[in-house]
């Protein structure tokens, strides 16, 4: 039962995509280690390891001999690496941009939700007086 060159090209093709998409990663958690201290950001490094881990674990087990071989993983890598030297620095602005943008969102509902308890606690305040006094 060998391996068609078919096969031994989806192979790679498939292990290059398994590196462009471990970089994509490694930039979509740029933004939130750069804003992290260190303990936080070590745990976004261990994520990015075991995500990227998995992903080789389960490639090489759909393999059809179960194993991860070195023309993949070296595909793996090359993907990897042309998408850090040829995308990232289009699609990395991109990311924090909308990191910085979800950052001022969250912000600007973090201030809203405030005002409105406070709101909300004049109000029951004043519904508790008025009841009160009438009674």
């Amino acid at each position: 039962m060998g391996r068609t060159n078919a096969r031994e090209a989806l192979a790679l093709l498939l292990a290059s995509l398994l590196g462009l998409g471990a970089g994509l990663l490694y930039d979509l958690l740029r933004p939130p280690r750069r804003a992290a201290r260190p303990l936080p950001a070590a745990l976004l490094d261990l994520l990015y390891t075991l995500g990227v881990g998995a992903g080789l674990f389960f490639y090489a087990m759909s393999a059809g001999d179960g194993r991860l071989g070195q023309w993949e993983l070296a595909a793996a890598l090359l993907g990897f690496l042309l998408y850090l030297h040829l995308l990232s620095s289009h699609i990395l602005p991109l990311i924090e941009a909308a990191a910085r943008f979800a950052a001022k969102s969250l912000e600007t509902l973090g201030n809203h939700a405030k005002i409105f308890a406070e709101n909300q606690k004049k109000f029951f305040k004043n519904l508790k007086d008025c009841y009160i006094m009438r009674r």
